[in-house]
């Protein structure tokens, strides 16, 4: 009777260890991940730039119109040329390309915004500009949740380890 119930017990443990396992990851959406990280980083310094830009209209509040215009004027020509190095990247896994497509988007997204806050500043629109406002806003929590699709990414890569819950101690 013990054996069986060890037998038993045994055949559950196994069972169940090997339900819980990780997936087997794929080593091309692993290797496409690594090279996706490495172009995000060389596009730090033209998002960095972007950021602070936005970040100084914003502390500003809109209050000098040509203040504005020339802020984000200034990095309108870096947008596009990031625009188009971004169009230009090829992801070759499914993952990556989700990823990037919310990424090149949101950056669409940001450029459209500049020009319809520069072109409200300069007619003095300002039902215009809350609406290019927003859009700044939605774009940029955009670029935010794709930061966040990416984190996720590298851990079901295993490329970075999800860090310990509270029961994990």
């Amino acid at each position: 009777m013990w054996l069986r119930l060890l037998a038993v017990s045994m055949l559950l443990l196994s069972c169940s260890c090997g339900c819980t396992r990780a997936p087997a990851r794929d080593p091309a959406v692993v290797q496409d991940t690594l090279d996706y990280v490495g172009k995000i980083k060389d596009w730090e310094p033209v998002e960095a730039e972007v950021l602070r830009a936005i970040r100084d209209v914003e502390r500003s509040q809109y209050v000098d119109d040509d203040y504005v215009v020339a802020t984000l004027g200034s990095v309108m020509g870096d947008v596009e040329l990031h625009l188009e190095e971004v169009g230009r990247y090829r992801p070759r896994t499914a993952a990556v390309i989700e990823v990037h497509e919310r990424y090149r988007t949101a950056w669409r997204d940001l450029h459209a915004s500049f020009q319809s806050i520069i072109q409200a500043m300069e007619h003095k629109d300002y039902l215009a500009l809350s609406r290019g406002t927003e859009s700044m806003k939605r774009s940029r929590a955009e670029l935010i949740a794709v930061a966040a699709a990416l984190n996720l990414l590298l851990k079901e890569t295993g490329l970075k380890e999800a860090p310990a819950g509270p029961s994990e101690s």
